[in-house]
C-alpha cells in the first residue's frame, strides 16, 4: 500500500514530542525545586536582617541614654589650687619686686620678697564623711623668692622663722618649716568648726578684712601689731555658725608649756630644766564677734596674753598685754570703706612700773577700683601714745594694681611713718614687715619711706 508523504510528516512531528515531553518534565521539577529553595534562603536573610535592625535599634537607644547622663551630670568642681590627688589641694602666693627705701642712712635700693603680699606655700586637705562632717589640715610656709628662706611670723610665744622656740617640750627645736599656719580641725556647718595649732588669733581676724591693703603693700599694720598679736601657738580654735551674719571665734593658747609652778623664771627655763620657766608664759585668750551681710560688716575683738620673758622679783607675772579692737568696711560698688580702732596696753603685777604700754590705734582707707582692671588704694593710720612719753607716730599709705588676670597683678605701693618725741616706729613694706625699725638702725625722730614695685601671682 502507498503512504501518502503528509501523513508521514505529521507521524514524525508528534513521534518526536512524544519522545521528549519526559525530559522536559523532568526540566520543569528541577526548576520548581530551585525555585522554592532560593525562596528559602529569601526569607532566612530577611529574618537575620530584622534581627540586625533590632539589635542596632537597642544600641541606638542605650548610647543617647548615655549621652543624655553625661550631658545631665554636674560639672566637676573646680579646685582652688594645682590639681592633686582628690582631698588635698596645693595652693600659694608668689610676690617679689624692688623697694627703694630710706630708713636713716641713706636711700636704699633692696630686691624683696612680698612687697604687695606675703608668699608663702601651702598645703590643704580635706576628708567628707557626710552627715555635716569633715576633717582636714592646714600646712602653710613663708617663703622668701628673693633668698629661697623662710619668713618669720610671730605669734604669742614666738618668732619661729627666726628660730625661736614655741614651746619648751623637749622636741621642739625652735626651726620652723611652716612658719605661717599649722593646723588640724573638724568642721560642722551646724555645730562650727574646731582646730588646734597655730592660726590667727580672733582679734586679728578683724585686722586683715578692715585693711585696704589686707596687711600687705603700704599697710598700717605695724602700728597694729606694737599693740596686739596675730597668732597664737599651742591653741584650740572654735568658730560658731554663721547665723543671720553672725559669727563668734573664740581661742586659747597654752603658751610655752613650762613644766613649771613658779611666777617666776628664765623664759621657757634653763636649758634642760623647763620647770624654772616663768608658769603661765605666753598663755591667752582671744575672741571676736562679727556681722557680715551685703556690703556692710563689722566686728569687735578681744585679746589677754602673757608675754614671753624672764620674771624677776619683785614683778610676780608675766607682762600681760590686753587688747581690744572694732572694724568696719562698707561696699559702694564704685569704692569700699574700711575704718579700724584697736586699744592696747601692757601691765606687770609686782614689777615697779606697773604699766609699761598704753596706746590707740586707729586707720581709714578706701579702695577704689576703676576700668575692670585698676585699683588704687589709700590710707591714713594713726598710733596715740597715752603714756607720758607721747611718741605719737602718723602712717600713709597709697597704692595702684593693675591686673593681667584674675590671679595676677603688678603693684605700685608708698609708705611713710612720721615719728616724735624719740619715736621709732616704722612701716612694713610688704607682708612681711621688713621695713627697718628701732631694732635694726632707725634713727628716732626719723620718718622711713619706703616705695615698692612688684608683680604677684596668686596660684
Amino acid at each position: 500500500m502507498q503512504k501518502h508523504p503528509i501523513n508521514l510528516a505529521i507521524l514524525a512531528c508528534f513521534g518526536s514530542l512524544a519522545l521528549a515531553a519526559p525530559a522536559q518534565a523532568a526540566t520543569m521539577d528541577e526548576l520548581q525545586a530551585e525555585i522554592q529553595a532560593q525562596k528559602a534562603r529569601l526569607e532566612k536573610l530577611e529574618e537575620l536582617l530584622q534581627a540586625t535592625a533590632a539589635t542596632a535599634a537597642v544600641a541606638t537607644k542605650k548610647a543617647e541614654q548615655a549621652s543624655k547622663a553625661v550631658a545631665e551630670a554636674p560639672a566637676a568642681k573646680k579646685s582652688k589650687g594645682l590639681s592633686m590627688p582628690e582631698g588635698l589641694t596645693i595652693y600659694g602666693i608668689a610676690d617679689a619686686g624692688v623697694e627703694v627705701g630710706d630708713y636713716g642712712h641713706g636711700t636704699k635700693a633692696r630686691i624683696q620678697s612680698g612687697l604687695g603680699s606675703a608668699s608663702r606655700l601651702g598645703f590643704k586637705g580635706l576628708r567628707d564623711f557626710g552627715d555635716d562632717l569633715s576633717a582636714y589640715f592646714q600646712l602653710e610656709a613663708g617663703v622668701s623668692y628673693d633668698n629661697g628662706q623662710n619668713t618669720g611670723h610671730s605669734s604669742n610665744v614666738s618668732n619661729p622663722g627666726a628660730g625661736t622656740a614655741s614651746s619648751a617640750a623637749p622636741n621642739t627645736t625652735g626651726v620652723a618649716i611652716f612658719s605661717r599656719n599649722t593646723f588640724i580641725g573638724l568642721n560642722s556647718k551646724k555645730f562650727g568648726d574646731i582646730r588646734f595649732g597655730r592660726d590667727y588669733a580672733p582679734i586679728y581676724s578683724l585686722a586683715s578684712p578692715s585693711d585696704p591693703f589686707t596687711i600687705g603693700g603700704a599697710t598700717a599694720f605695724r602700728l597694729w601689731s606694737s599693740a596686739a598679736a596675730s597668732r597664737f601657738d599651742n591653741a584650740v580654735f572654735y568658730a560658731s555658725p554663721t547665723l543671720g551674719g553672725f559669727q563668734g571665734k573664740i581661742a586659747y593658747s597654752a603658751g610655752m608649756e613650762n613644766n613649771s609652778e613658779a611666777d617666776v623664771g628664765i623664759t621657757g627655763g634653763t636649758p634642760g630644766n623647763t620647770a624654772t620657766g616663768p608658769e603661765n608664759e605666753g598663755k591667752g585668750v582671744s575672741a571676736s564677734l562679727s556681722y557680715a551681710k551685703g556690703p556692710l560688716f563689722v566686728g569687735a575683738g578681744y585679746l589677754s596674753f602673757q608675754r614671753t620673758g624672764t620674771v624677776s622679783a619683785p614683778a610676780s607675772e608675766n607682762i600681760n598685754r590686753t587688747s581690744y579692737n572694732l572694724a568696719a568696711t562698707y561696699d559702694l560698688k564704685f569704692a569700699k570703706l574700711y575704718a579700724h580702732f584697736l586699744h592696747g596696753e601692757d601691765t606687770q603685777d609686782g614689777a615697779a612700773t606697773n604699766k609699761s604700754l598704753d596706746r590707740n590705734v586707729w586707720w581709714l582707707g578706701m579702695a577704689v577700683p576703676f576700668a575692670d582692671r585698676h585699683t588704687v588704694r589709700g590710707v591714713y593710720g594713726h598710733l596715740d601714745d597715752r603714756m607720758s612719753t607721747n611718741r605719737d607716730s602718723d602712717h600713709l599709705g597709697v597704692g595702684y594694681e593693675f591686673a593681667l588676670d584674675k590671679q595676677t597683678d603688678l603693684y605700685a605701693y608708698y609708705a611713710q611713718v612720721s615719728n616724735k618725741n624719740g619715736g621709732q616706729n616704722s612701716l612694713c613694706a610688704g607682708g612681711t614687715c621688713q621695713g627697718f625699725d628701732k631694732d635694726s638702725g632707725l634713727p628716732v625722730n626719723y620718718t622711713p619711706k619706703s616705695l615698692m614695685l612688684g608683680a604677684r601671682y596668686r596660684f
